[in-house]
């Protein structure tokens, strides 16, 4: 074999090798997809027809902004008698673990720990402070502030 046709054999070589570990880097980076029970987290709304149809609307597409009813968690879900209705962005200073519960990615002990700090600040002065709150970190934070205020 020809000294060029070698060295051509080890570069696609040497290629390869670097295309299946970027290929392998990327696929381990990519966040993982798990599928939940649905049938766990069931939406229940006394009220109205139009105001389950409002909810549905807002949770669908995420429109919380103009500060209208945007969640409900069943009996089942939030441990107490009655529905949950909130309305977003909740008052960090004023909101229940309850209706925090509701924001997806606060589950029962993140919300008394987010409530716990709040007593032991004496209140928020910024939505960030709950990054020094346990379990709370930058992707959290990312995918829970724009319902949060002060």
């Amino acid at each position: 074999m020809s000294r060029g046709k070698r060295q051509s054999i080890i570069v696609i070589g040497f290629g390869l090798i670097v295309l299946s570990g970027i290929i392998l880097y990327y696929a381990l980076s990519m966040p993982k997809i798990s599928v939940q029970d649905t049938s766990a987290s069931v939406y229940t709304v006394s009220e109205v027809s139009e105001t389950a149809t409002q909810i549905t609307a807002n949770t669908v597409t995420g429109n919380g902004t103009d500060g209208a009813v945007a969640g409900a968690k069943s009996d089942a879900d939030s441990g107490s008698d009655a529905d949950v209705l909130v309305s977003y962005p909740l008052d960090l200073n004023t909101c229940t673990a309850e209706e925090l519960m509701t924001i997806n990615g606060i589950g029962e002990v993140k919300a008394n720990n987010i409530i716990e700090y709040r007593d032991y600040l004496g209140g928020y002065t910024s939505v960030d402070q709950i990054k020094n709150i346990k379990g709370i970190g930058d992707k959290v934070y990312e995918k829970i502030s724009p319902y949060l205020t002060v």
